[in-house]
């Protein structure tokens, strides 16, 4: 992925380069100049689940050794709560003052942990998020690891600074977390936007329409980069029903190329193939189009 729109330091290894998507062409259409901001700062705010010192540490402001996150660390922030262990996911819950935001990020893969989640693709069925929905059964286990406790912590945030906007955030691995995430609190009363960056298949296709009509006007971000094999998986093998939610944000411009507004694309419909899932199969692995 280009800098500027997201640095995906962690990678996700893919179980398969295949996408069944749509027969269905949705029209495109570029994105305004204003929403490929945003895009980038929340791509910055993925990036920074991946360095130590914000998950070791509470009440310092967000920082990277990378230096590849300027937005973010122009502002002022704090973070008020990490999560890491064994058998969980990685991120942080932080404060950005100067635009009134609280960020809940899930980071990548990173750990033999995290990798074996990935590869954890039955579907599980969690009708106590809505009825007929599966879910990845990997992502649903490290959300529900942490649930209990981001929950709470969130309450106290969106309670302690009522003004601010709930943004859930995450590349890979964390996006597919950060979806059935976000997806959850909605039902629980937060009112919040989803930012992913080349997140895989979350679950099934009753939860990728719940997603959909679950959210408010412009609330659900999914970008995906040109052929990044990632967003394609897990593959609808044995019957399994895998699907992503609408709408994608599909950046046509190659890696290393600046991003510009009218190179990201606005694509419509469940499992259309108008963006990444009707790309070209990408073979290779680690993957330029879903890394830095």
């Amino acid at each position: 992925m280009v800098r500027s729109i997201t640095c995906m330091l962690a990678v996700l290894s893919p179980l398969s380069i295949t996408a069944i998507a749509s027969p269905i062409q949705l029209a495109r259409r570029a994105i305004p100049t204003e929403l490929l901001e945003r895009f980038t700062l929340f791509s910055q705010f993925a990036s920074l689940s991946a360095c130590d010192q914000n998950i070791n540490h509470t009440g310092q402001s967000l920082t990277c050794d990378y230096g590849t996150c300027e937005l973010v660390a122009a502002d002022n922030t704090t973070v008020v709560s990490t999560f890491h262990s064994d058998n969980g996911p990685t991120g942080y819950i932080a404060l950005d003052h100067t635009r009134q935001l609280i960020l809940l990020t899930f980071r990548g893969t990173v750990s033999e942990s995290d990798g074996n989640t990935d590869l954890d693709i039955v579907l599980t069925p969690i009708d106590q998020v809505c009825t007929g929905c599966k879910a990845h059964h990997g992502f649903w286990v490290y959300w529900t690891a942490v649930a209990n406790q981001v929950t709470s912590q969130l309450r106290d945030a969106t309670s302690s600074y009522p003004g601010y906007r709930l943004s859930v955030v995450g590349h890979s691995l964390g996006g597919g977390i950060a979806t059935l995430a976000g997806t959850t609190l909605r039902t629980q009363g937060f009112s919040l936007d989803i930012w992913t960056f080349g997140g895989p298949k979350p679950g099934n296709m009753k939860l990728a329409e719940f997603i959909t009509d679950q959210q408010i006007s412009n609330s659900i971000y999914r970008a995906t980069h040109t052929t990044d094999p990632v967003p394609k998986v897990p593959l609808n093998l044995l019957f399994l029903d895998w699907s992503q939610p609408s709408p994608e944000y599909w950046i046509t411009q190659e890696t290393g190329v600046q991003a510009t507004a009218d190179g990201v694309q606005y694509v419509e419909g469940i499992n259309s193939n108008a963006g990444n899932a009707g790309s070209d199969h990408d073979l290779r692995w680690p993957n330029p189009e879903h890394g830095c």
